[in-house]
């Protein structure tokens, strides 16, 4: 067995005005890890097949971003929203008193180091971005109706929170189902149980049932609006090493006109890199191997000896 196969990783916890944002931190914790964000309704367990496969000198801080995993729900009334979990990742900078900070980004998680790249140009050391990169946004005209929607079922989310009253429970195998099944079958069921360790309780009325413990405020999320012309210039601020890569069989980003041209904003970088790989969007947990190589030389490129924590 290779001594990245048999990397360990250690749990930690993070201080925030709301609780805590907790973690795993793989490998080396004298210097400064990259920190690894996962995708929306998953956790840091999003990248327990992935992170062994890279260089093991390397440090990795996968976090559990607010309301998912072990970390702090935000308090009762707020709303979840991408900019806000760029705000946590600050937070987190200040706590370990980190001037820089590299990013490893799945989905929702990627779309955060975008943000945070764009807006903060100087603070950001590298990103990796894995199928994701522009904030879910809608059609102007159809905006309202959305957030009718959304603010209705959040506001019925945030009652039931403050009920403090247990949620459904199901045996294992169901929850595995369902979680399968919620991510659009873009997790195989055999990794299901990585995501589900940090986000699954047992029942204290059944005790052989498990109920999900993510926030369910986190499924009704403060979209915004994010116009083409307006994401471009958030991209375009963007001057650091960039690597992102798409799954083609990932239904995120799709085959139109605006990936295209956000595409051409980023390939102004000139240490932008894009690859493609076959697989569906959570490819880096379900295939890692096809990622692996690919983030592995991007960082053997680019890391530098990071500051002593």
């Amino acid at each position: 067995m290779s001594n990245s196969e048999q990397r360990e990783c250690t749990g930690v916890e993070i201080k925030v005005p709301w609780g805590h944002i907790s973690g795993k931190w793989w490998g080396p914790q004298t210097t400064r890890p990259i920190l690894a964000l996962h995708g929306w309704q998953d956790n840091a367990g999003s990248f327990d097949t992935l992170i062994p496969l890279l260089p093991p000198h390397i440090g990795i801080l996968a976090i559990d971003l607010p309301g998912h995993g072990f970390s702090s729900r935000i308090p009762d009334g707020q709303m979840y929203y991408n900019l806000d979990y760029v705000t946590t990742v600050c937070m987190i900078m200040k706590e370990y008193n980190w001037d820089k900070v590299s990013i490893l980004g799945h989905s929702m998680g990627s779309i955060v180091g975008f943000l945070l790249a764009g807006i903060f140009p100087d603070k950001v050391e590298l990103l990796i971005g894995l199928d994701a990169y522009k904030p879910l946004s809608v059609m102007e005209d159809y905006y309202s109706v959305k957030m009718n929607h959304i603010i209705t079922l959040f506001l019925i989310a945030d009652d039931r929170n403050r009920n403090e009253s247990e949620p459904p429970s199901y045996p294992y195998d169901e929850c595995i189902e369902k979680l399968y099944i919620g991510a659009g079958s873009s997790i195989d069921r055999d990794k299901c149980a990585h995501i589900l360790e940090r986000n699954i309780k047992r029942s204290t009325k059944y005790p052989d049932k498990y109920y999900f413990t993510r926030d369910s405020r986190i499924k009704y999320t403060n979209i915004g609006i994010w116009p083409k012309d307006l994401y471009s210039s958030v991209l375009e601020k963007i001057t650091c090493p960039t690597l992102f890569i798409r799954a083609l069989d990932s239904p995120v980003i799709p085959n139109a006109p605006p990936f295209d041209e956000h595409l051409s904003v980023l390939k102004k970088n000139p240490r932008f890199e894009y690859e493609e790989v076959d697989g569906r969007h959570h490819v880096h947990l379900n295939e890692p191997h096809k990622v692996s190589g690919i983030i592995s030389k991007f960082l053997l490129k680019h890391t530098t000896p990071s500051a002593k924590l």
